[in-house]
């Protein structure tokens, strides 16, 4: 039996149990990637055909080939259950080392004269960076906000799905279904939003009354404002980063209750990525205090 006979089954499978999203991109590694794989007889796939496969792709990190590595998982687990392959020859590869990257949140500056700059561009825009600064919600979580998921009263705003180019989906996680406080500094921007706009299903729709597809529409003006204030680049995703890290240098939350808000299952990721990134800088440390 043929590697891709398996390799189709496994995209088959998945298809009526993956988001739009993971399927396109399992489809993208069986395609692009496994698919040197496809004539070769599975039984005669060994660990060395993987190791050397393995080691020849370099363009990409070790979480592109952590995720190679789980289609394979998978591919092979399809064809040990029919009882063609005696053993899942993947059991014999080491996983590849991955080091998260570390990040590079915006200073208090920064996110103030970006907030300001933004205000030269359409409301939308607007709110949509005001939120992602004061919210910390992924920009997919952003866009797919409703009217009805924004609770003026009772100052919370539900998170309940996510958009992208392949469509409306559930959230990242679990626990990724949550409430987050409105900070009084959004609150009058979003009465503003709620009160002019009438008939809107979304929060931030276009011109023709549908949602924005992903966030790839704002990236010209976010671009643009980062370069004419001369600030160094980072993606729209940074204004999360930045939003976790003001939380927990103010002491306004702790971490468990920051894993809360960022929608994360555990704590880890909070200590991993933020904790460890004000551990670290050291720039802001006060060298004056009087310690005894």
């Amino acid at each position: 039996m043929d590697f891709s006979y398996y390799s189709n089954l496994y995209l088959k499978l998945g298809r009526k149990d993956w988001k739009n999203s993971t399927y396109e991109k399992n489809k993208g590694i069986v395609k692009n990637r496994l698919n040197v794989f496809n004539d070769m007889d599975i039984k005669e796939i060994k660990p060395s055909n993987l190791k050397l496969w393995l080691s020849s792709i370099d363009d990409v990190s070790g979480k592109s080939k952590k995720h190679y590595l789980n289609s394979l998982n998978m591919i092979f687990n399809l064809a040990l259950e029919d009882e063609v392959i005696s053993k899942n020859p993947v059991i014999h590869i080491k996983t590849p080392h991955h080091i998260t990257p570390r990040i590079e949140p915006f200073i208090d500056d920064e996110v103030c004269e970006i907030l300001q700059y933004s205000k030269k561009y359409n409301f939308n825009f607007q709110l949509f960076v005001h939120i992602g600064f004061y919210t910390g919600l992924r920009t997919g979580e952003i866009l797919s906000l409703k009217i009805d998921e924004v609770d003026i009263k009772n100052k919370i705003i539900s998170v309940n799905s996510t958009r992208s180019r392949f469509g409306e989906s559930s959230p990242k996680t679990l626990k990724s279904i949550r409430k987050v406080p409105i900070l009084e500094v959004l609150e009058p921007l979003l009465i503003k939003k709620l009160t002019t706009q009438k008939n809107q299903i979304y929060l931030l729709e276009t011109q023709y009354k549908k949602p924005y597809r992903d966030s790839y529409i704002f990236l010209g003006f976010w671009t643009e404002i980062l370069k004419n204030l001369g600030i160094k680049y980072r993606k729209p995703y940074n204004m999360r980063h930045t939003y976790a890290t003001a939380m927990l240098k103010n002491g306004y939350v702790t971490p468990v209750k920051l894993a809360s808000l960022m929608g994360h299952s555990s704590p880890k990721m909070i200590y991993d990525v933020y904790v460890n990134y004000l551990n670290s800088n050291l720039k802001e440390f006060n060298r004056k205090m009087d310690l005894y």
